[in-house]
């Protein structure tokens, strides 16, 4: 994305580390719960992350994809911790708001409202259902905009793995939900 190198270069040139931060951070976290629903965990090691970026502004190369390196980054911050702690991962397939985007545009009546409310309470029970692996393929290609190449390196499996997961995921999501309600997915802001 343009915006993302426009951020990522005025941070590394300019020094705009606070763009950077507030550009980041919600999606991140959100990215972040699910991987493990210990939130001091997550956001401990997103501010570590971003201490990193402060102080190794001056050491970094050039970043070609500066979104994946922050989401990589992060995933990774994330499960060594888990593994050196020897905890299990927490994630209990529980999906809580900030794993959404911030909400749909409010239609102009209530019916509709209401309509949509109930369509889209439907998609999240239907994606709680969704093995975890399966949650983080369709949050990382929906939500976030990764292409599989993409979410095969963020997810450390070659790509055919990653698309084999999101198949598996929207094939089983269709099998429980209307084609109306599934739209919806695809057409989640990002």
């Amino acid at each position: 994305m343009a915006d993302d190198k426009q951020i990522w270069d005025a941070y590394q040139q300019k020094g705009a580390f606070a763009e950077l931060y507030n550009f980041y951070v919600r999606d991140l976290l959100r990215y972040g719960y699910r991987i493990s629903s210990d939130r001091q965990l997550v956001q401990d090691h997103l501010q570590d992350l971003f201490v990193h970026l402060w102080n190794h502004r001056d050491r970094l190369g050039h970043v070609q994809e500066p979104r994946f390196y922050l989401y990589k980054s992060l995933r990774n911050r994330i499960l060594r911790s888990i593994e050196s702690n020897r905890l299990i991962p927490t994630v209990d397939g529980v999906l809580s708001e900030e794993w959404f985007p911030d909400g749909v545009d409010a239609e102009p009546t209530w019916v509709e409202t209401e309509h949509r409310h109930r369509e889209l309470t439907r998609l999240q029970a239907a994606l709680e259902r969704l093995p975890v692996r399966q949650q983080e393929v369709i949050q990382l290609r929906y939500y976030h905009d990764f292409s599989t190449e993409e979410i095969a390196r963020i997810m450390k499996v070659n790509e055919q793995s990653a698309r084999n997961l999101l198949f598996r995921a929207v094939r089983q999501l269709r099998g429980q939900l209307p084609s109306a309600i599934l739209l919806l997915l695809f057409s989640q802001p990002v």
